[in-house]
């Protein structure tokens, strides 16, 4: 990536649907202005969140997650299912023109990821970019990355995972017997890790690195999102709130 005056937008916590609908309003804004943008966020609630090729029925037992209040979000980019809480995760993004990125999709994952390796290290842990698109530390995965291309715009996403309860993740995500879910909770522990199992950083301090690590060496400014994208972003939330758009794989 070149010597571009990159646009910073701040943590915050957003509306899960809002959030989503951010997505779009960073690839609009930087096929619009040509600045790149770094951004991070987090959830105002606990959520779950589905990947754009997923079906609801097949991932989420939606009976649980009803009963609990917990909304289900479709996202615009692949991947599997996720529980996300609202002091679990930093996701992170880094969009901007596609020639500020390199032209194989694998090397734009290891750009991003060694990056987010970096930030990991800063607050003591261990990191590497495992191909195709994972971070991983000695004790598993604690962060991942999608990416898409429209309208000359490469969007890099993903989450770092702060700490993370699998048996509270698995109520929602296991649809079936108390022997499956135990299963699966197994499984996940032993290829999963999080800030909170391997640094004493706090939530802050953990976004600090990743801010540290995303714009060393680079030129750029501090600004939030503006009143005419917070609007845009609460349109187009109405979509993702749709059972058009959230059931859209079902049959």
């Amino acid at each position: 990536m070149d010597e571009e005056t990159w646009r910073f937008i701040p943590f915050q916590r957003y509306d899960p649907y809002v959030k989503t609908a951010f997505n779009d309003v960073a690839i609009s804004s930087v096929q619009g202005t040509g600045q790149p943008i770094v951004w991070l966020a987090g959830w105002d609630r606990n959520c779950i969140n589905v990947g754009y090729t997923q079906t609801v029925a097949d991932e989420v037992d939606v009976s649980a997650a009803d009963d609990e209040g917990i909304p289900i979000v479709r996202r615009q980019g692949a991947g599997g299912t996720t529980y996300l809480t609202r002091d679990g995760e930093i996701t992170w993004g880094i969009i901007g023109p596609e020639e500020l990125f390199p032209d194989d999709l694998n090397a734009i994952y290891e750009q991003t990821c060694t990056l987010v390796a970096d930030a990991v290290e800063r607050i003591g842990i261990d990191a590497r970019y495992e191909p195709i698109n994972d971070v991983v530390t000695e004790n598993g995965k604690i962060s991942g990355a999608t990416a898409r291309t429209a309208h000359g715009v490469v969007y890099v996403g993903g989450t770092l995972l702060y700490e993370v309860d699998p048996e509270e993740m698995f109520t929602f995500l296991t649809p079936g017997e108390d022997k499956k879910a135990d299963k699966r909770i197994e499984q996940f522990q032993d290829r999963v890790s999080a800030v909170t199992q391997e640094s004493d950083a706090s939530f802050d301090e953990t976004r600090e690195a990743l801010k540290q690590a995303f714009l060393e060496g680079k030129p750029y400014e501090t600004e939030g999102w503006l009143d005419l994208e917070w609007t845009n972003a609460q349109r187009m939330a109405k979509k993702y709130r749709s059972d058009a758009w959230l059931y859209r794989n079902s049959t």
